[in-house]
């Protein structure tokens, strides 16, 4: 039997092996970390990974931990609408909305359905060299896997995509990001709704929704050079300054959470590359086409990667061949995804009568235009 190795234990490469394993394809998970913990803040999964989910037999139990959103607006600091999600609408389409929950809680559920013995944790991924038959992966601790192909899910600053296109440099997309989940009891009317609120200043933005019974999950964006950093002490009070006009959920929300848990990440990607592949090796996820957050499909394209490369090394004999159909098949969508995620990252980095103009554009949007891009992104055409 085909055997290969996983580089990387996030979403990407955890939802890799159950799918892998569903085709009959045996693989190993290394993983840096010595445990799979509970990190991260919240998350949301949109109808095309959902549909993956489904496909691999796992979606009720992902679906029992969140929360599915009825609603997704974005909205301006007096509430006026700018856009809307209707989650029936999309559900009589793609059979599901998007699901809020906490990143962590995904992890869990997706490793518990991974064979036992098929996470080996504090492996650090150094390198990789390979010959006609096999792939072999180096670990910093001097020890080797071999295996009949390697897929490298290691994010944003993957070693391997250095090696495979050593040209791409991460961009700035010039915002930094402030996630926290926190227990808090949201109204009523907002307990099925994800709100995203824009500030009037560069990049300024605050969006919540809840991802189980009692925590909700928020993040706050802004512009400002990267490379920051907090003071634990000060850093609720420096998030209320910063969102001192937005509507007072915001700053309750932020007085809520336990300062020590305040992840704060500078949003960088890097613009698409053409090569994905190195004879036995295929990157996938972040490592393939990090993109910014801002149209939630980071975590929904890595499971698109998932499912299509373990269909395509069921199909294909020869690994290499397998690896390029699937970059073929994956690599359009993905840009696009890219591509208008950053675009959208600029468009809020305005300020003043630009960032006027830019919420009428919204606005004025035609329904058929917006519903024409979400089915774009939310359908499978594999």
């Amino acid at each position: 039997m085909r055997k290969g190795i996983i580089i990387g234990a996030g979403i990407g490469g955890l939802t890799t092996a159950i799918a892998l394993a569903k085709k009959g394809i045996g693989a190993v998970v290394y993983e840096q970390a010595d445990a799979i913990k509970e990190v991260g803040a919240g998350i949301w999964v949109a109808p095309n990974g959902l549909k993956v989910y489904e496909k691999l037999g796992i979606v009720e139990d992902i679906m029992s931990a969140g929360r599915m959103l009825e609603k997704i607006s974005v909205v301006d600091l007096n509430c006026k609408p700018m856009s809307t999600v209707d989650g029936a609408k999309v559900r009589s389409k793609h059979k599901y909305s998007t699901l809020a929950i906490h990143r962590a809680a995904l992890q869990k559920i997706i490793a518990s359905h991974i064979p036992e013995g098929g996470i080996v944790l504090n492996k650090k991924f150094k390198s990789y060299r390979q010959t006609e038959e096999s792939i072999t992966a180096e670990f910093e601790d001097g020890t080797t896997a071999e295996a009949d192909f390697l897929i490298n899910a290691t994010g944003i600053k993957s070693i391997a995509r250095e090696r495979i296109e050593p040209s791409s440099t991460l961009r700035y997309s010039g915002q930094t990001c402030w996630r926290y989940v926190t227990d808090f009891d949201l109204p009523t009317a907002s307990e099925k709704e994800m709100y995203e609120i824009w500030g009037n200043e560069k990049g300024l933005r605050a969006a919540y929704s809840k991802i189980s019974d009692a925590q909700v999950y928020g993040y706050i964006t802004n512009f400002q050079p990267a490379g920051g950093a907090d003071n634990s002490q000060t850093i609720k009070a420096d998030l209320l300054k910063l969102c001192a006009d937005f509507p007072a959920i915001v700053k309750d929300l932020i007085e809520s959470c336990d300062e020590n848990a305040i992840i704060r990440t500078d949003l960088f990607d890097f613009k698409p590359i053409s090569h994905w592949t190195d004879g036995k090796l295929a990157l996938i996820g972040d490592a393939a086409h990090a993109t910014t957050p801002n149209l939630g499909q980071g975590a929904c394209q890595a499971i698109e990667d998932a499912f299509v490369i373990a269909d395509e090394l069921s199909r294909n004999a020869e690994v290499g061949e397998a690896f390029k159909n699937y970059q073929s098949k994956r690599i359009k969508k993905a840009t696009y995804i890219t591509n208008a995620s950053w675009q959208f990252a600029q468009l809020t980095n305005t300020s003043g009568f630009k960032k006027s103009i830019v919420k009428n554009i919204i606005r004025l949007t035609p329904d058929f235009i917006s519903d024409r891009q979400l089915d774009k992104i939310y359908s499978l055409d594999y």
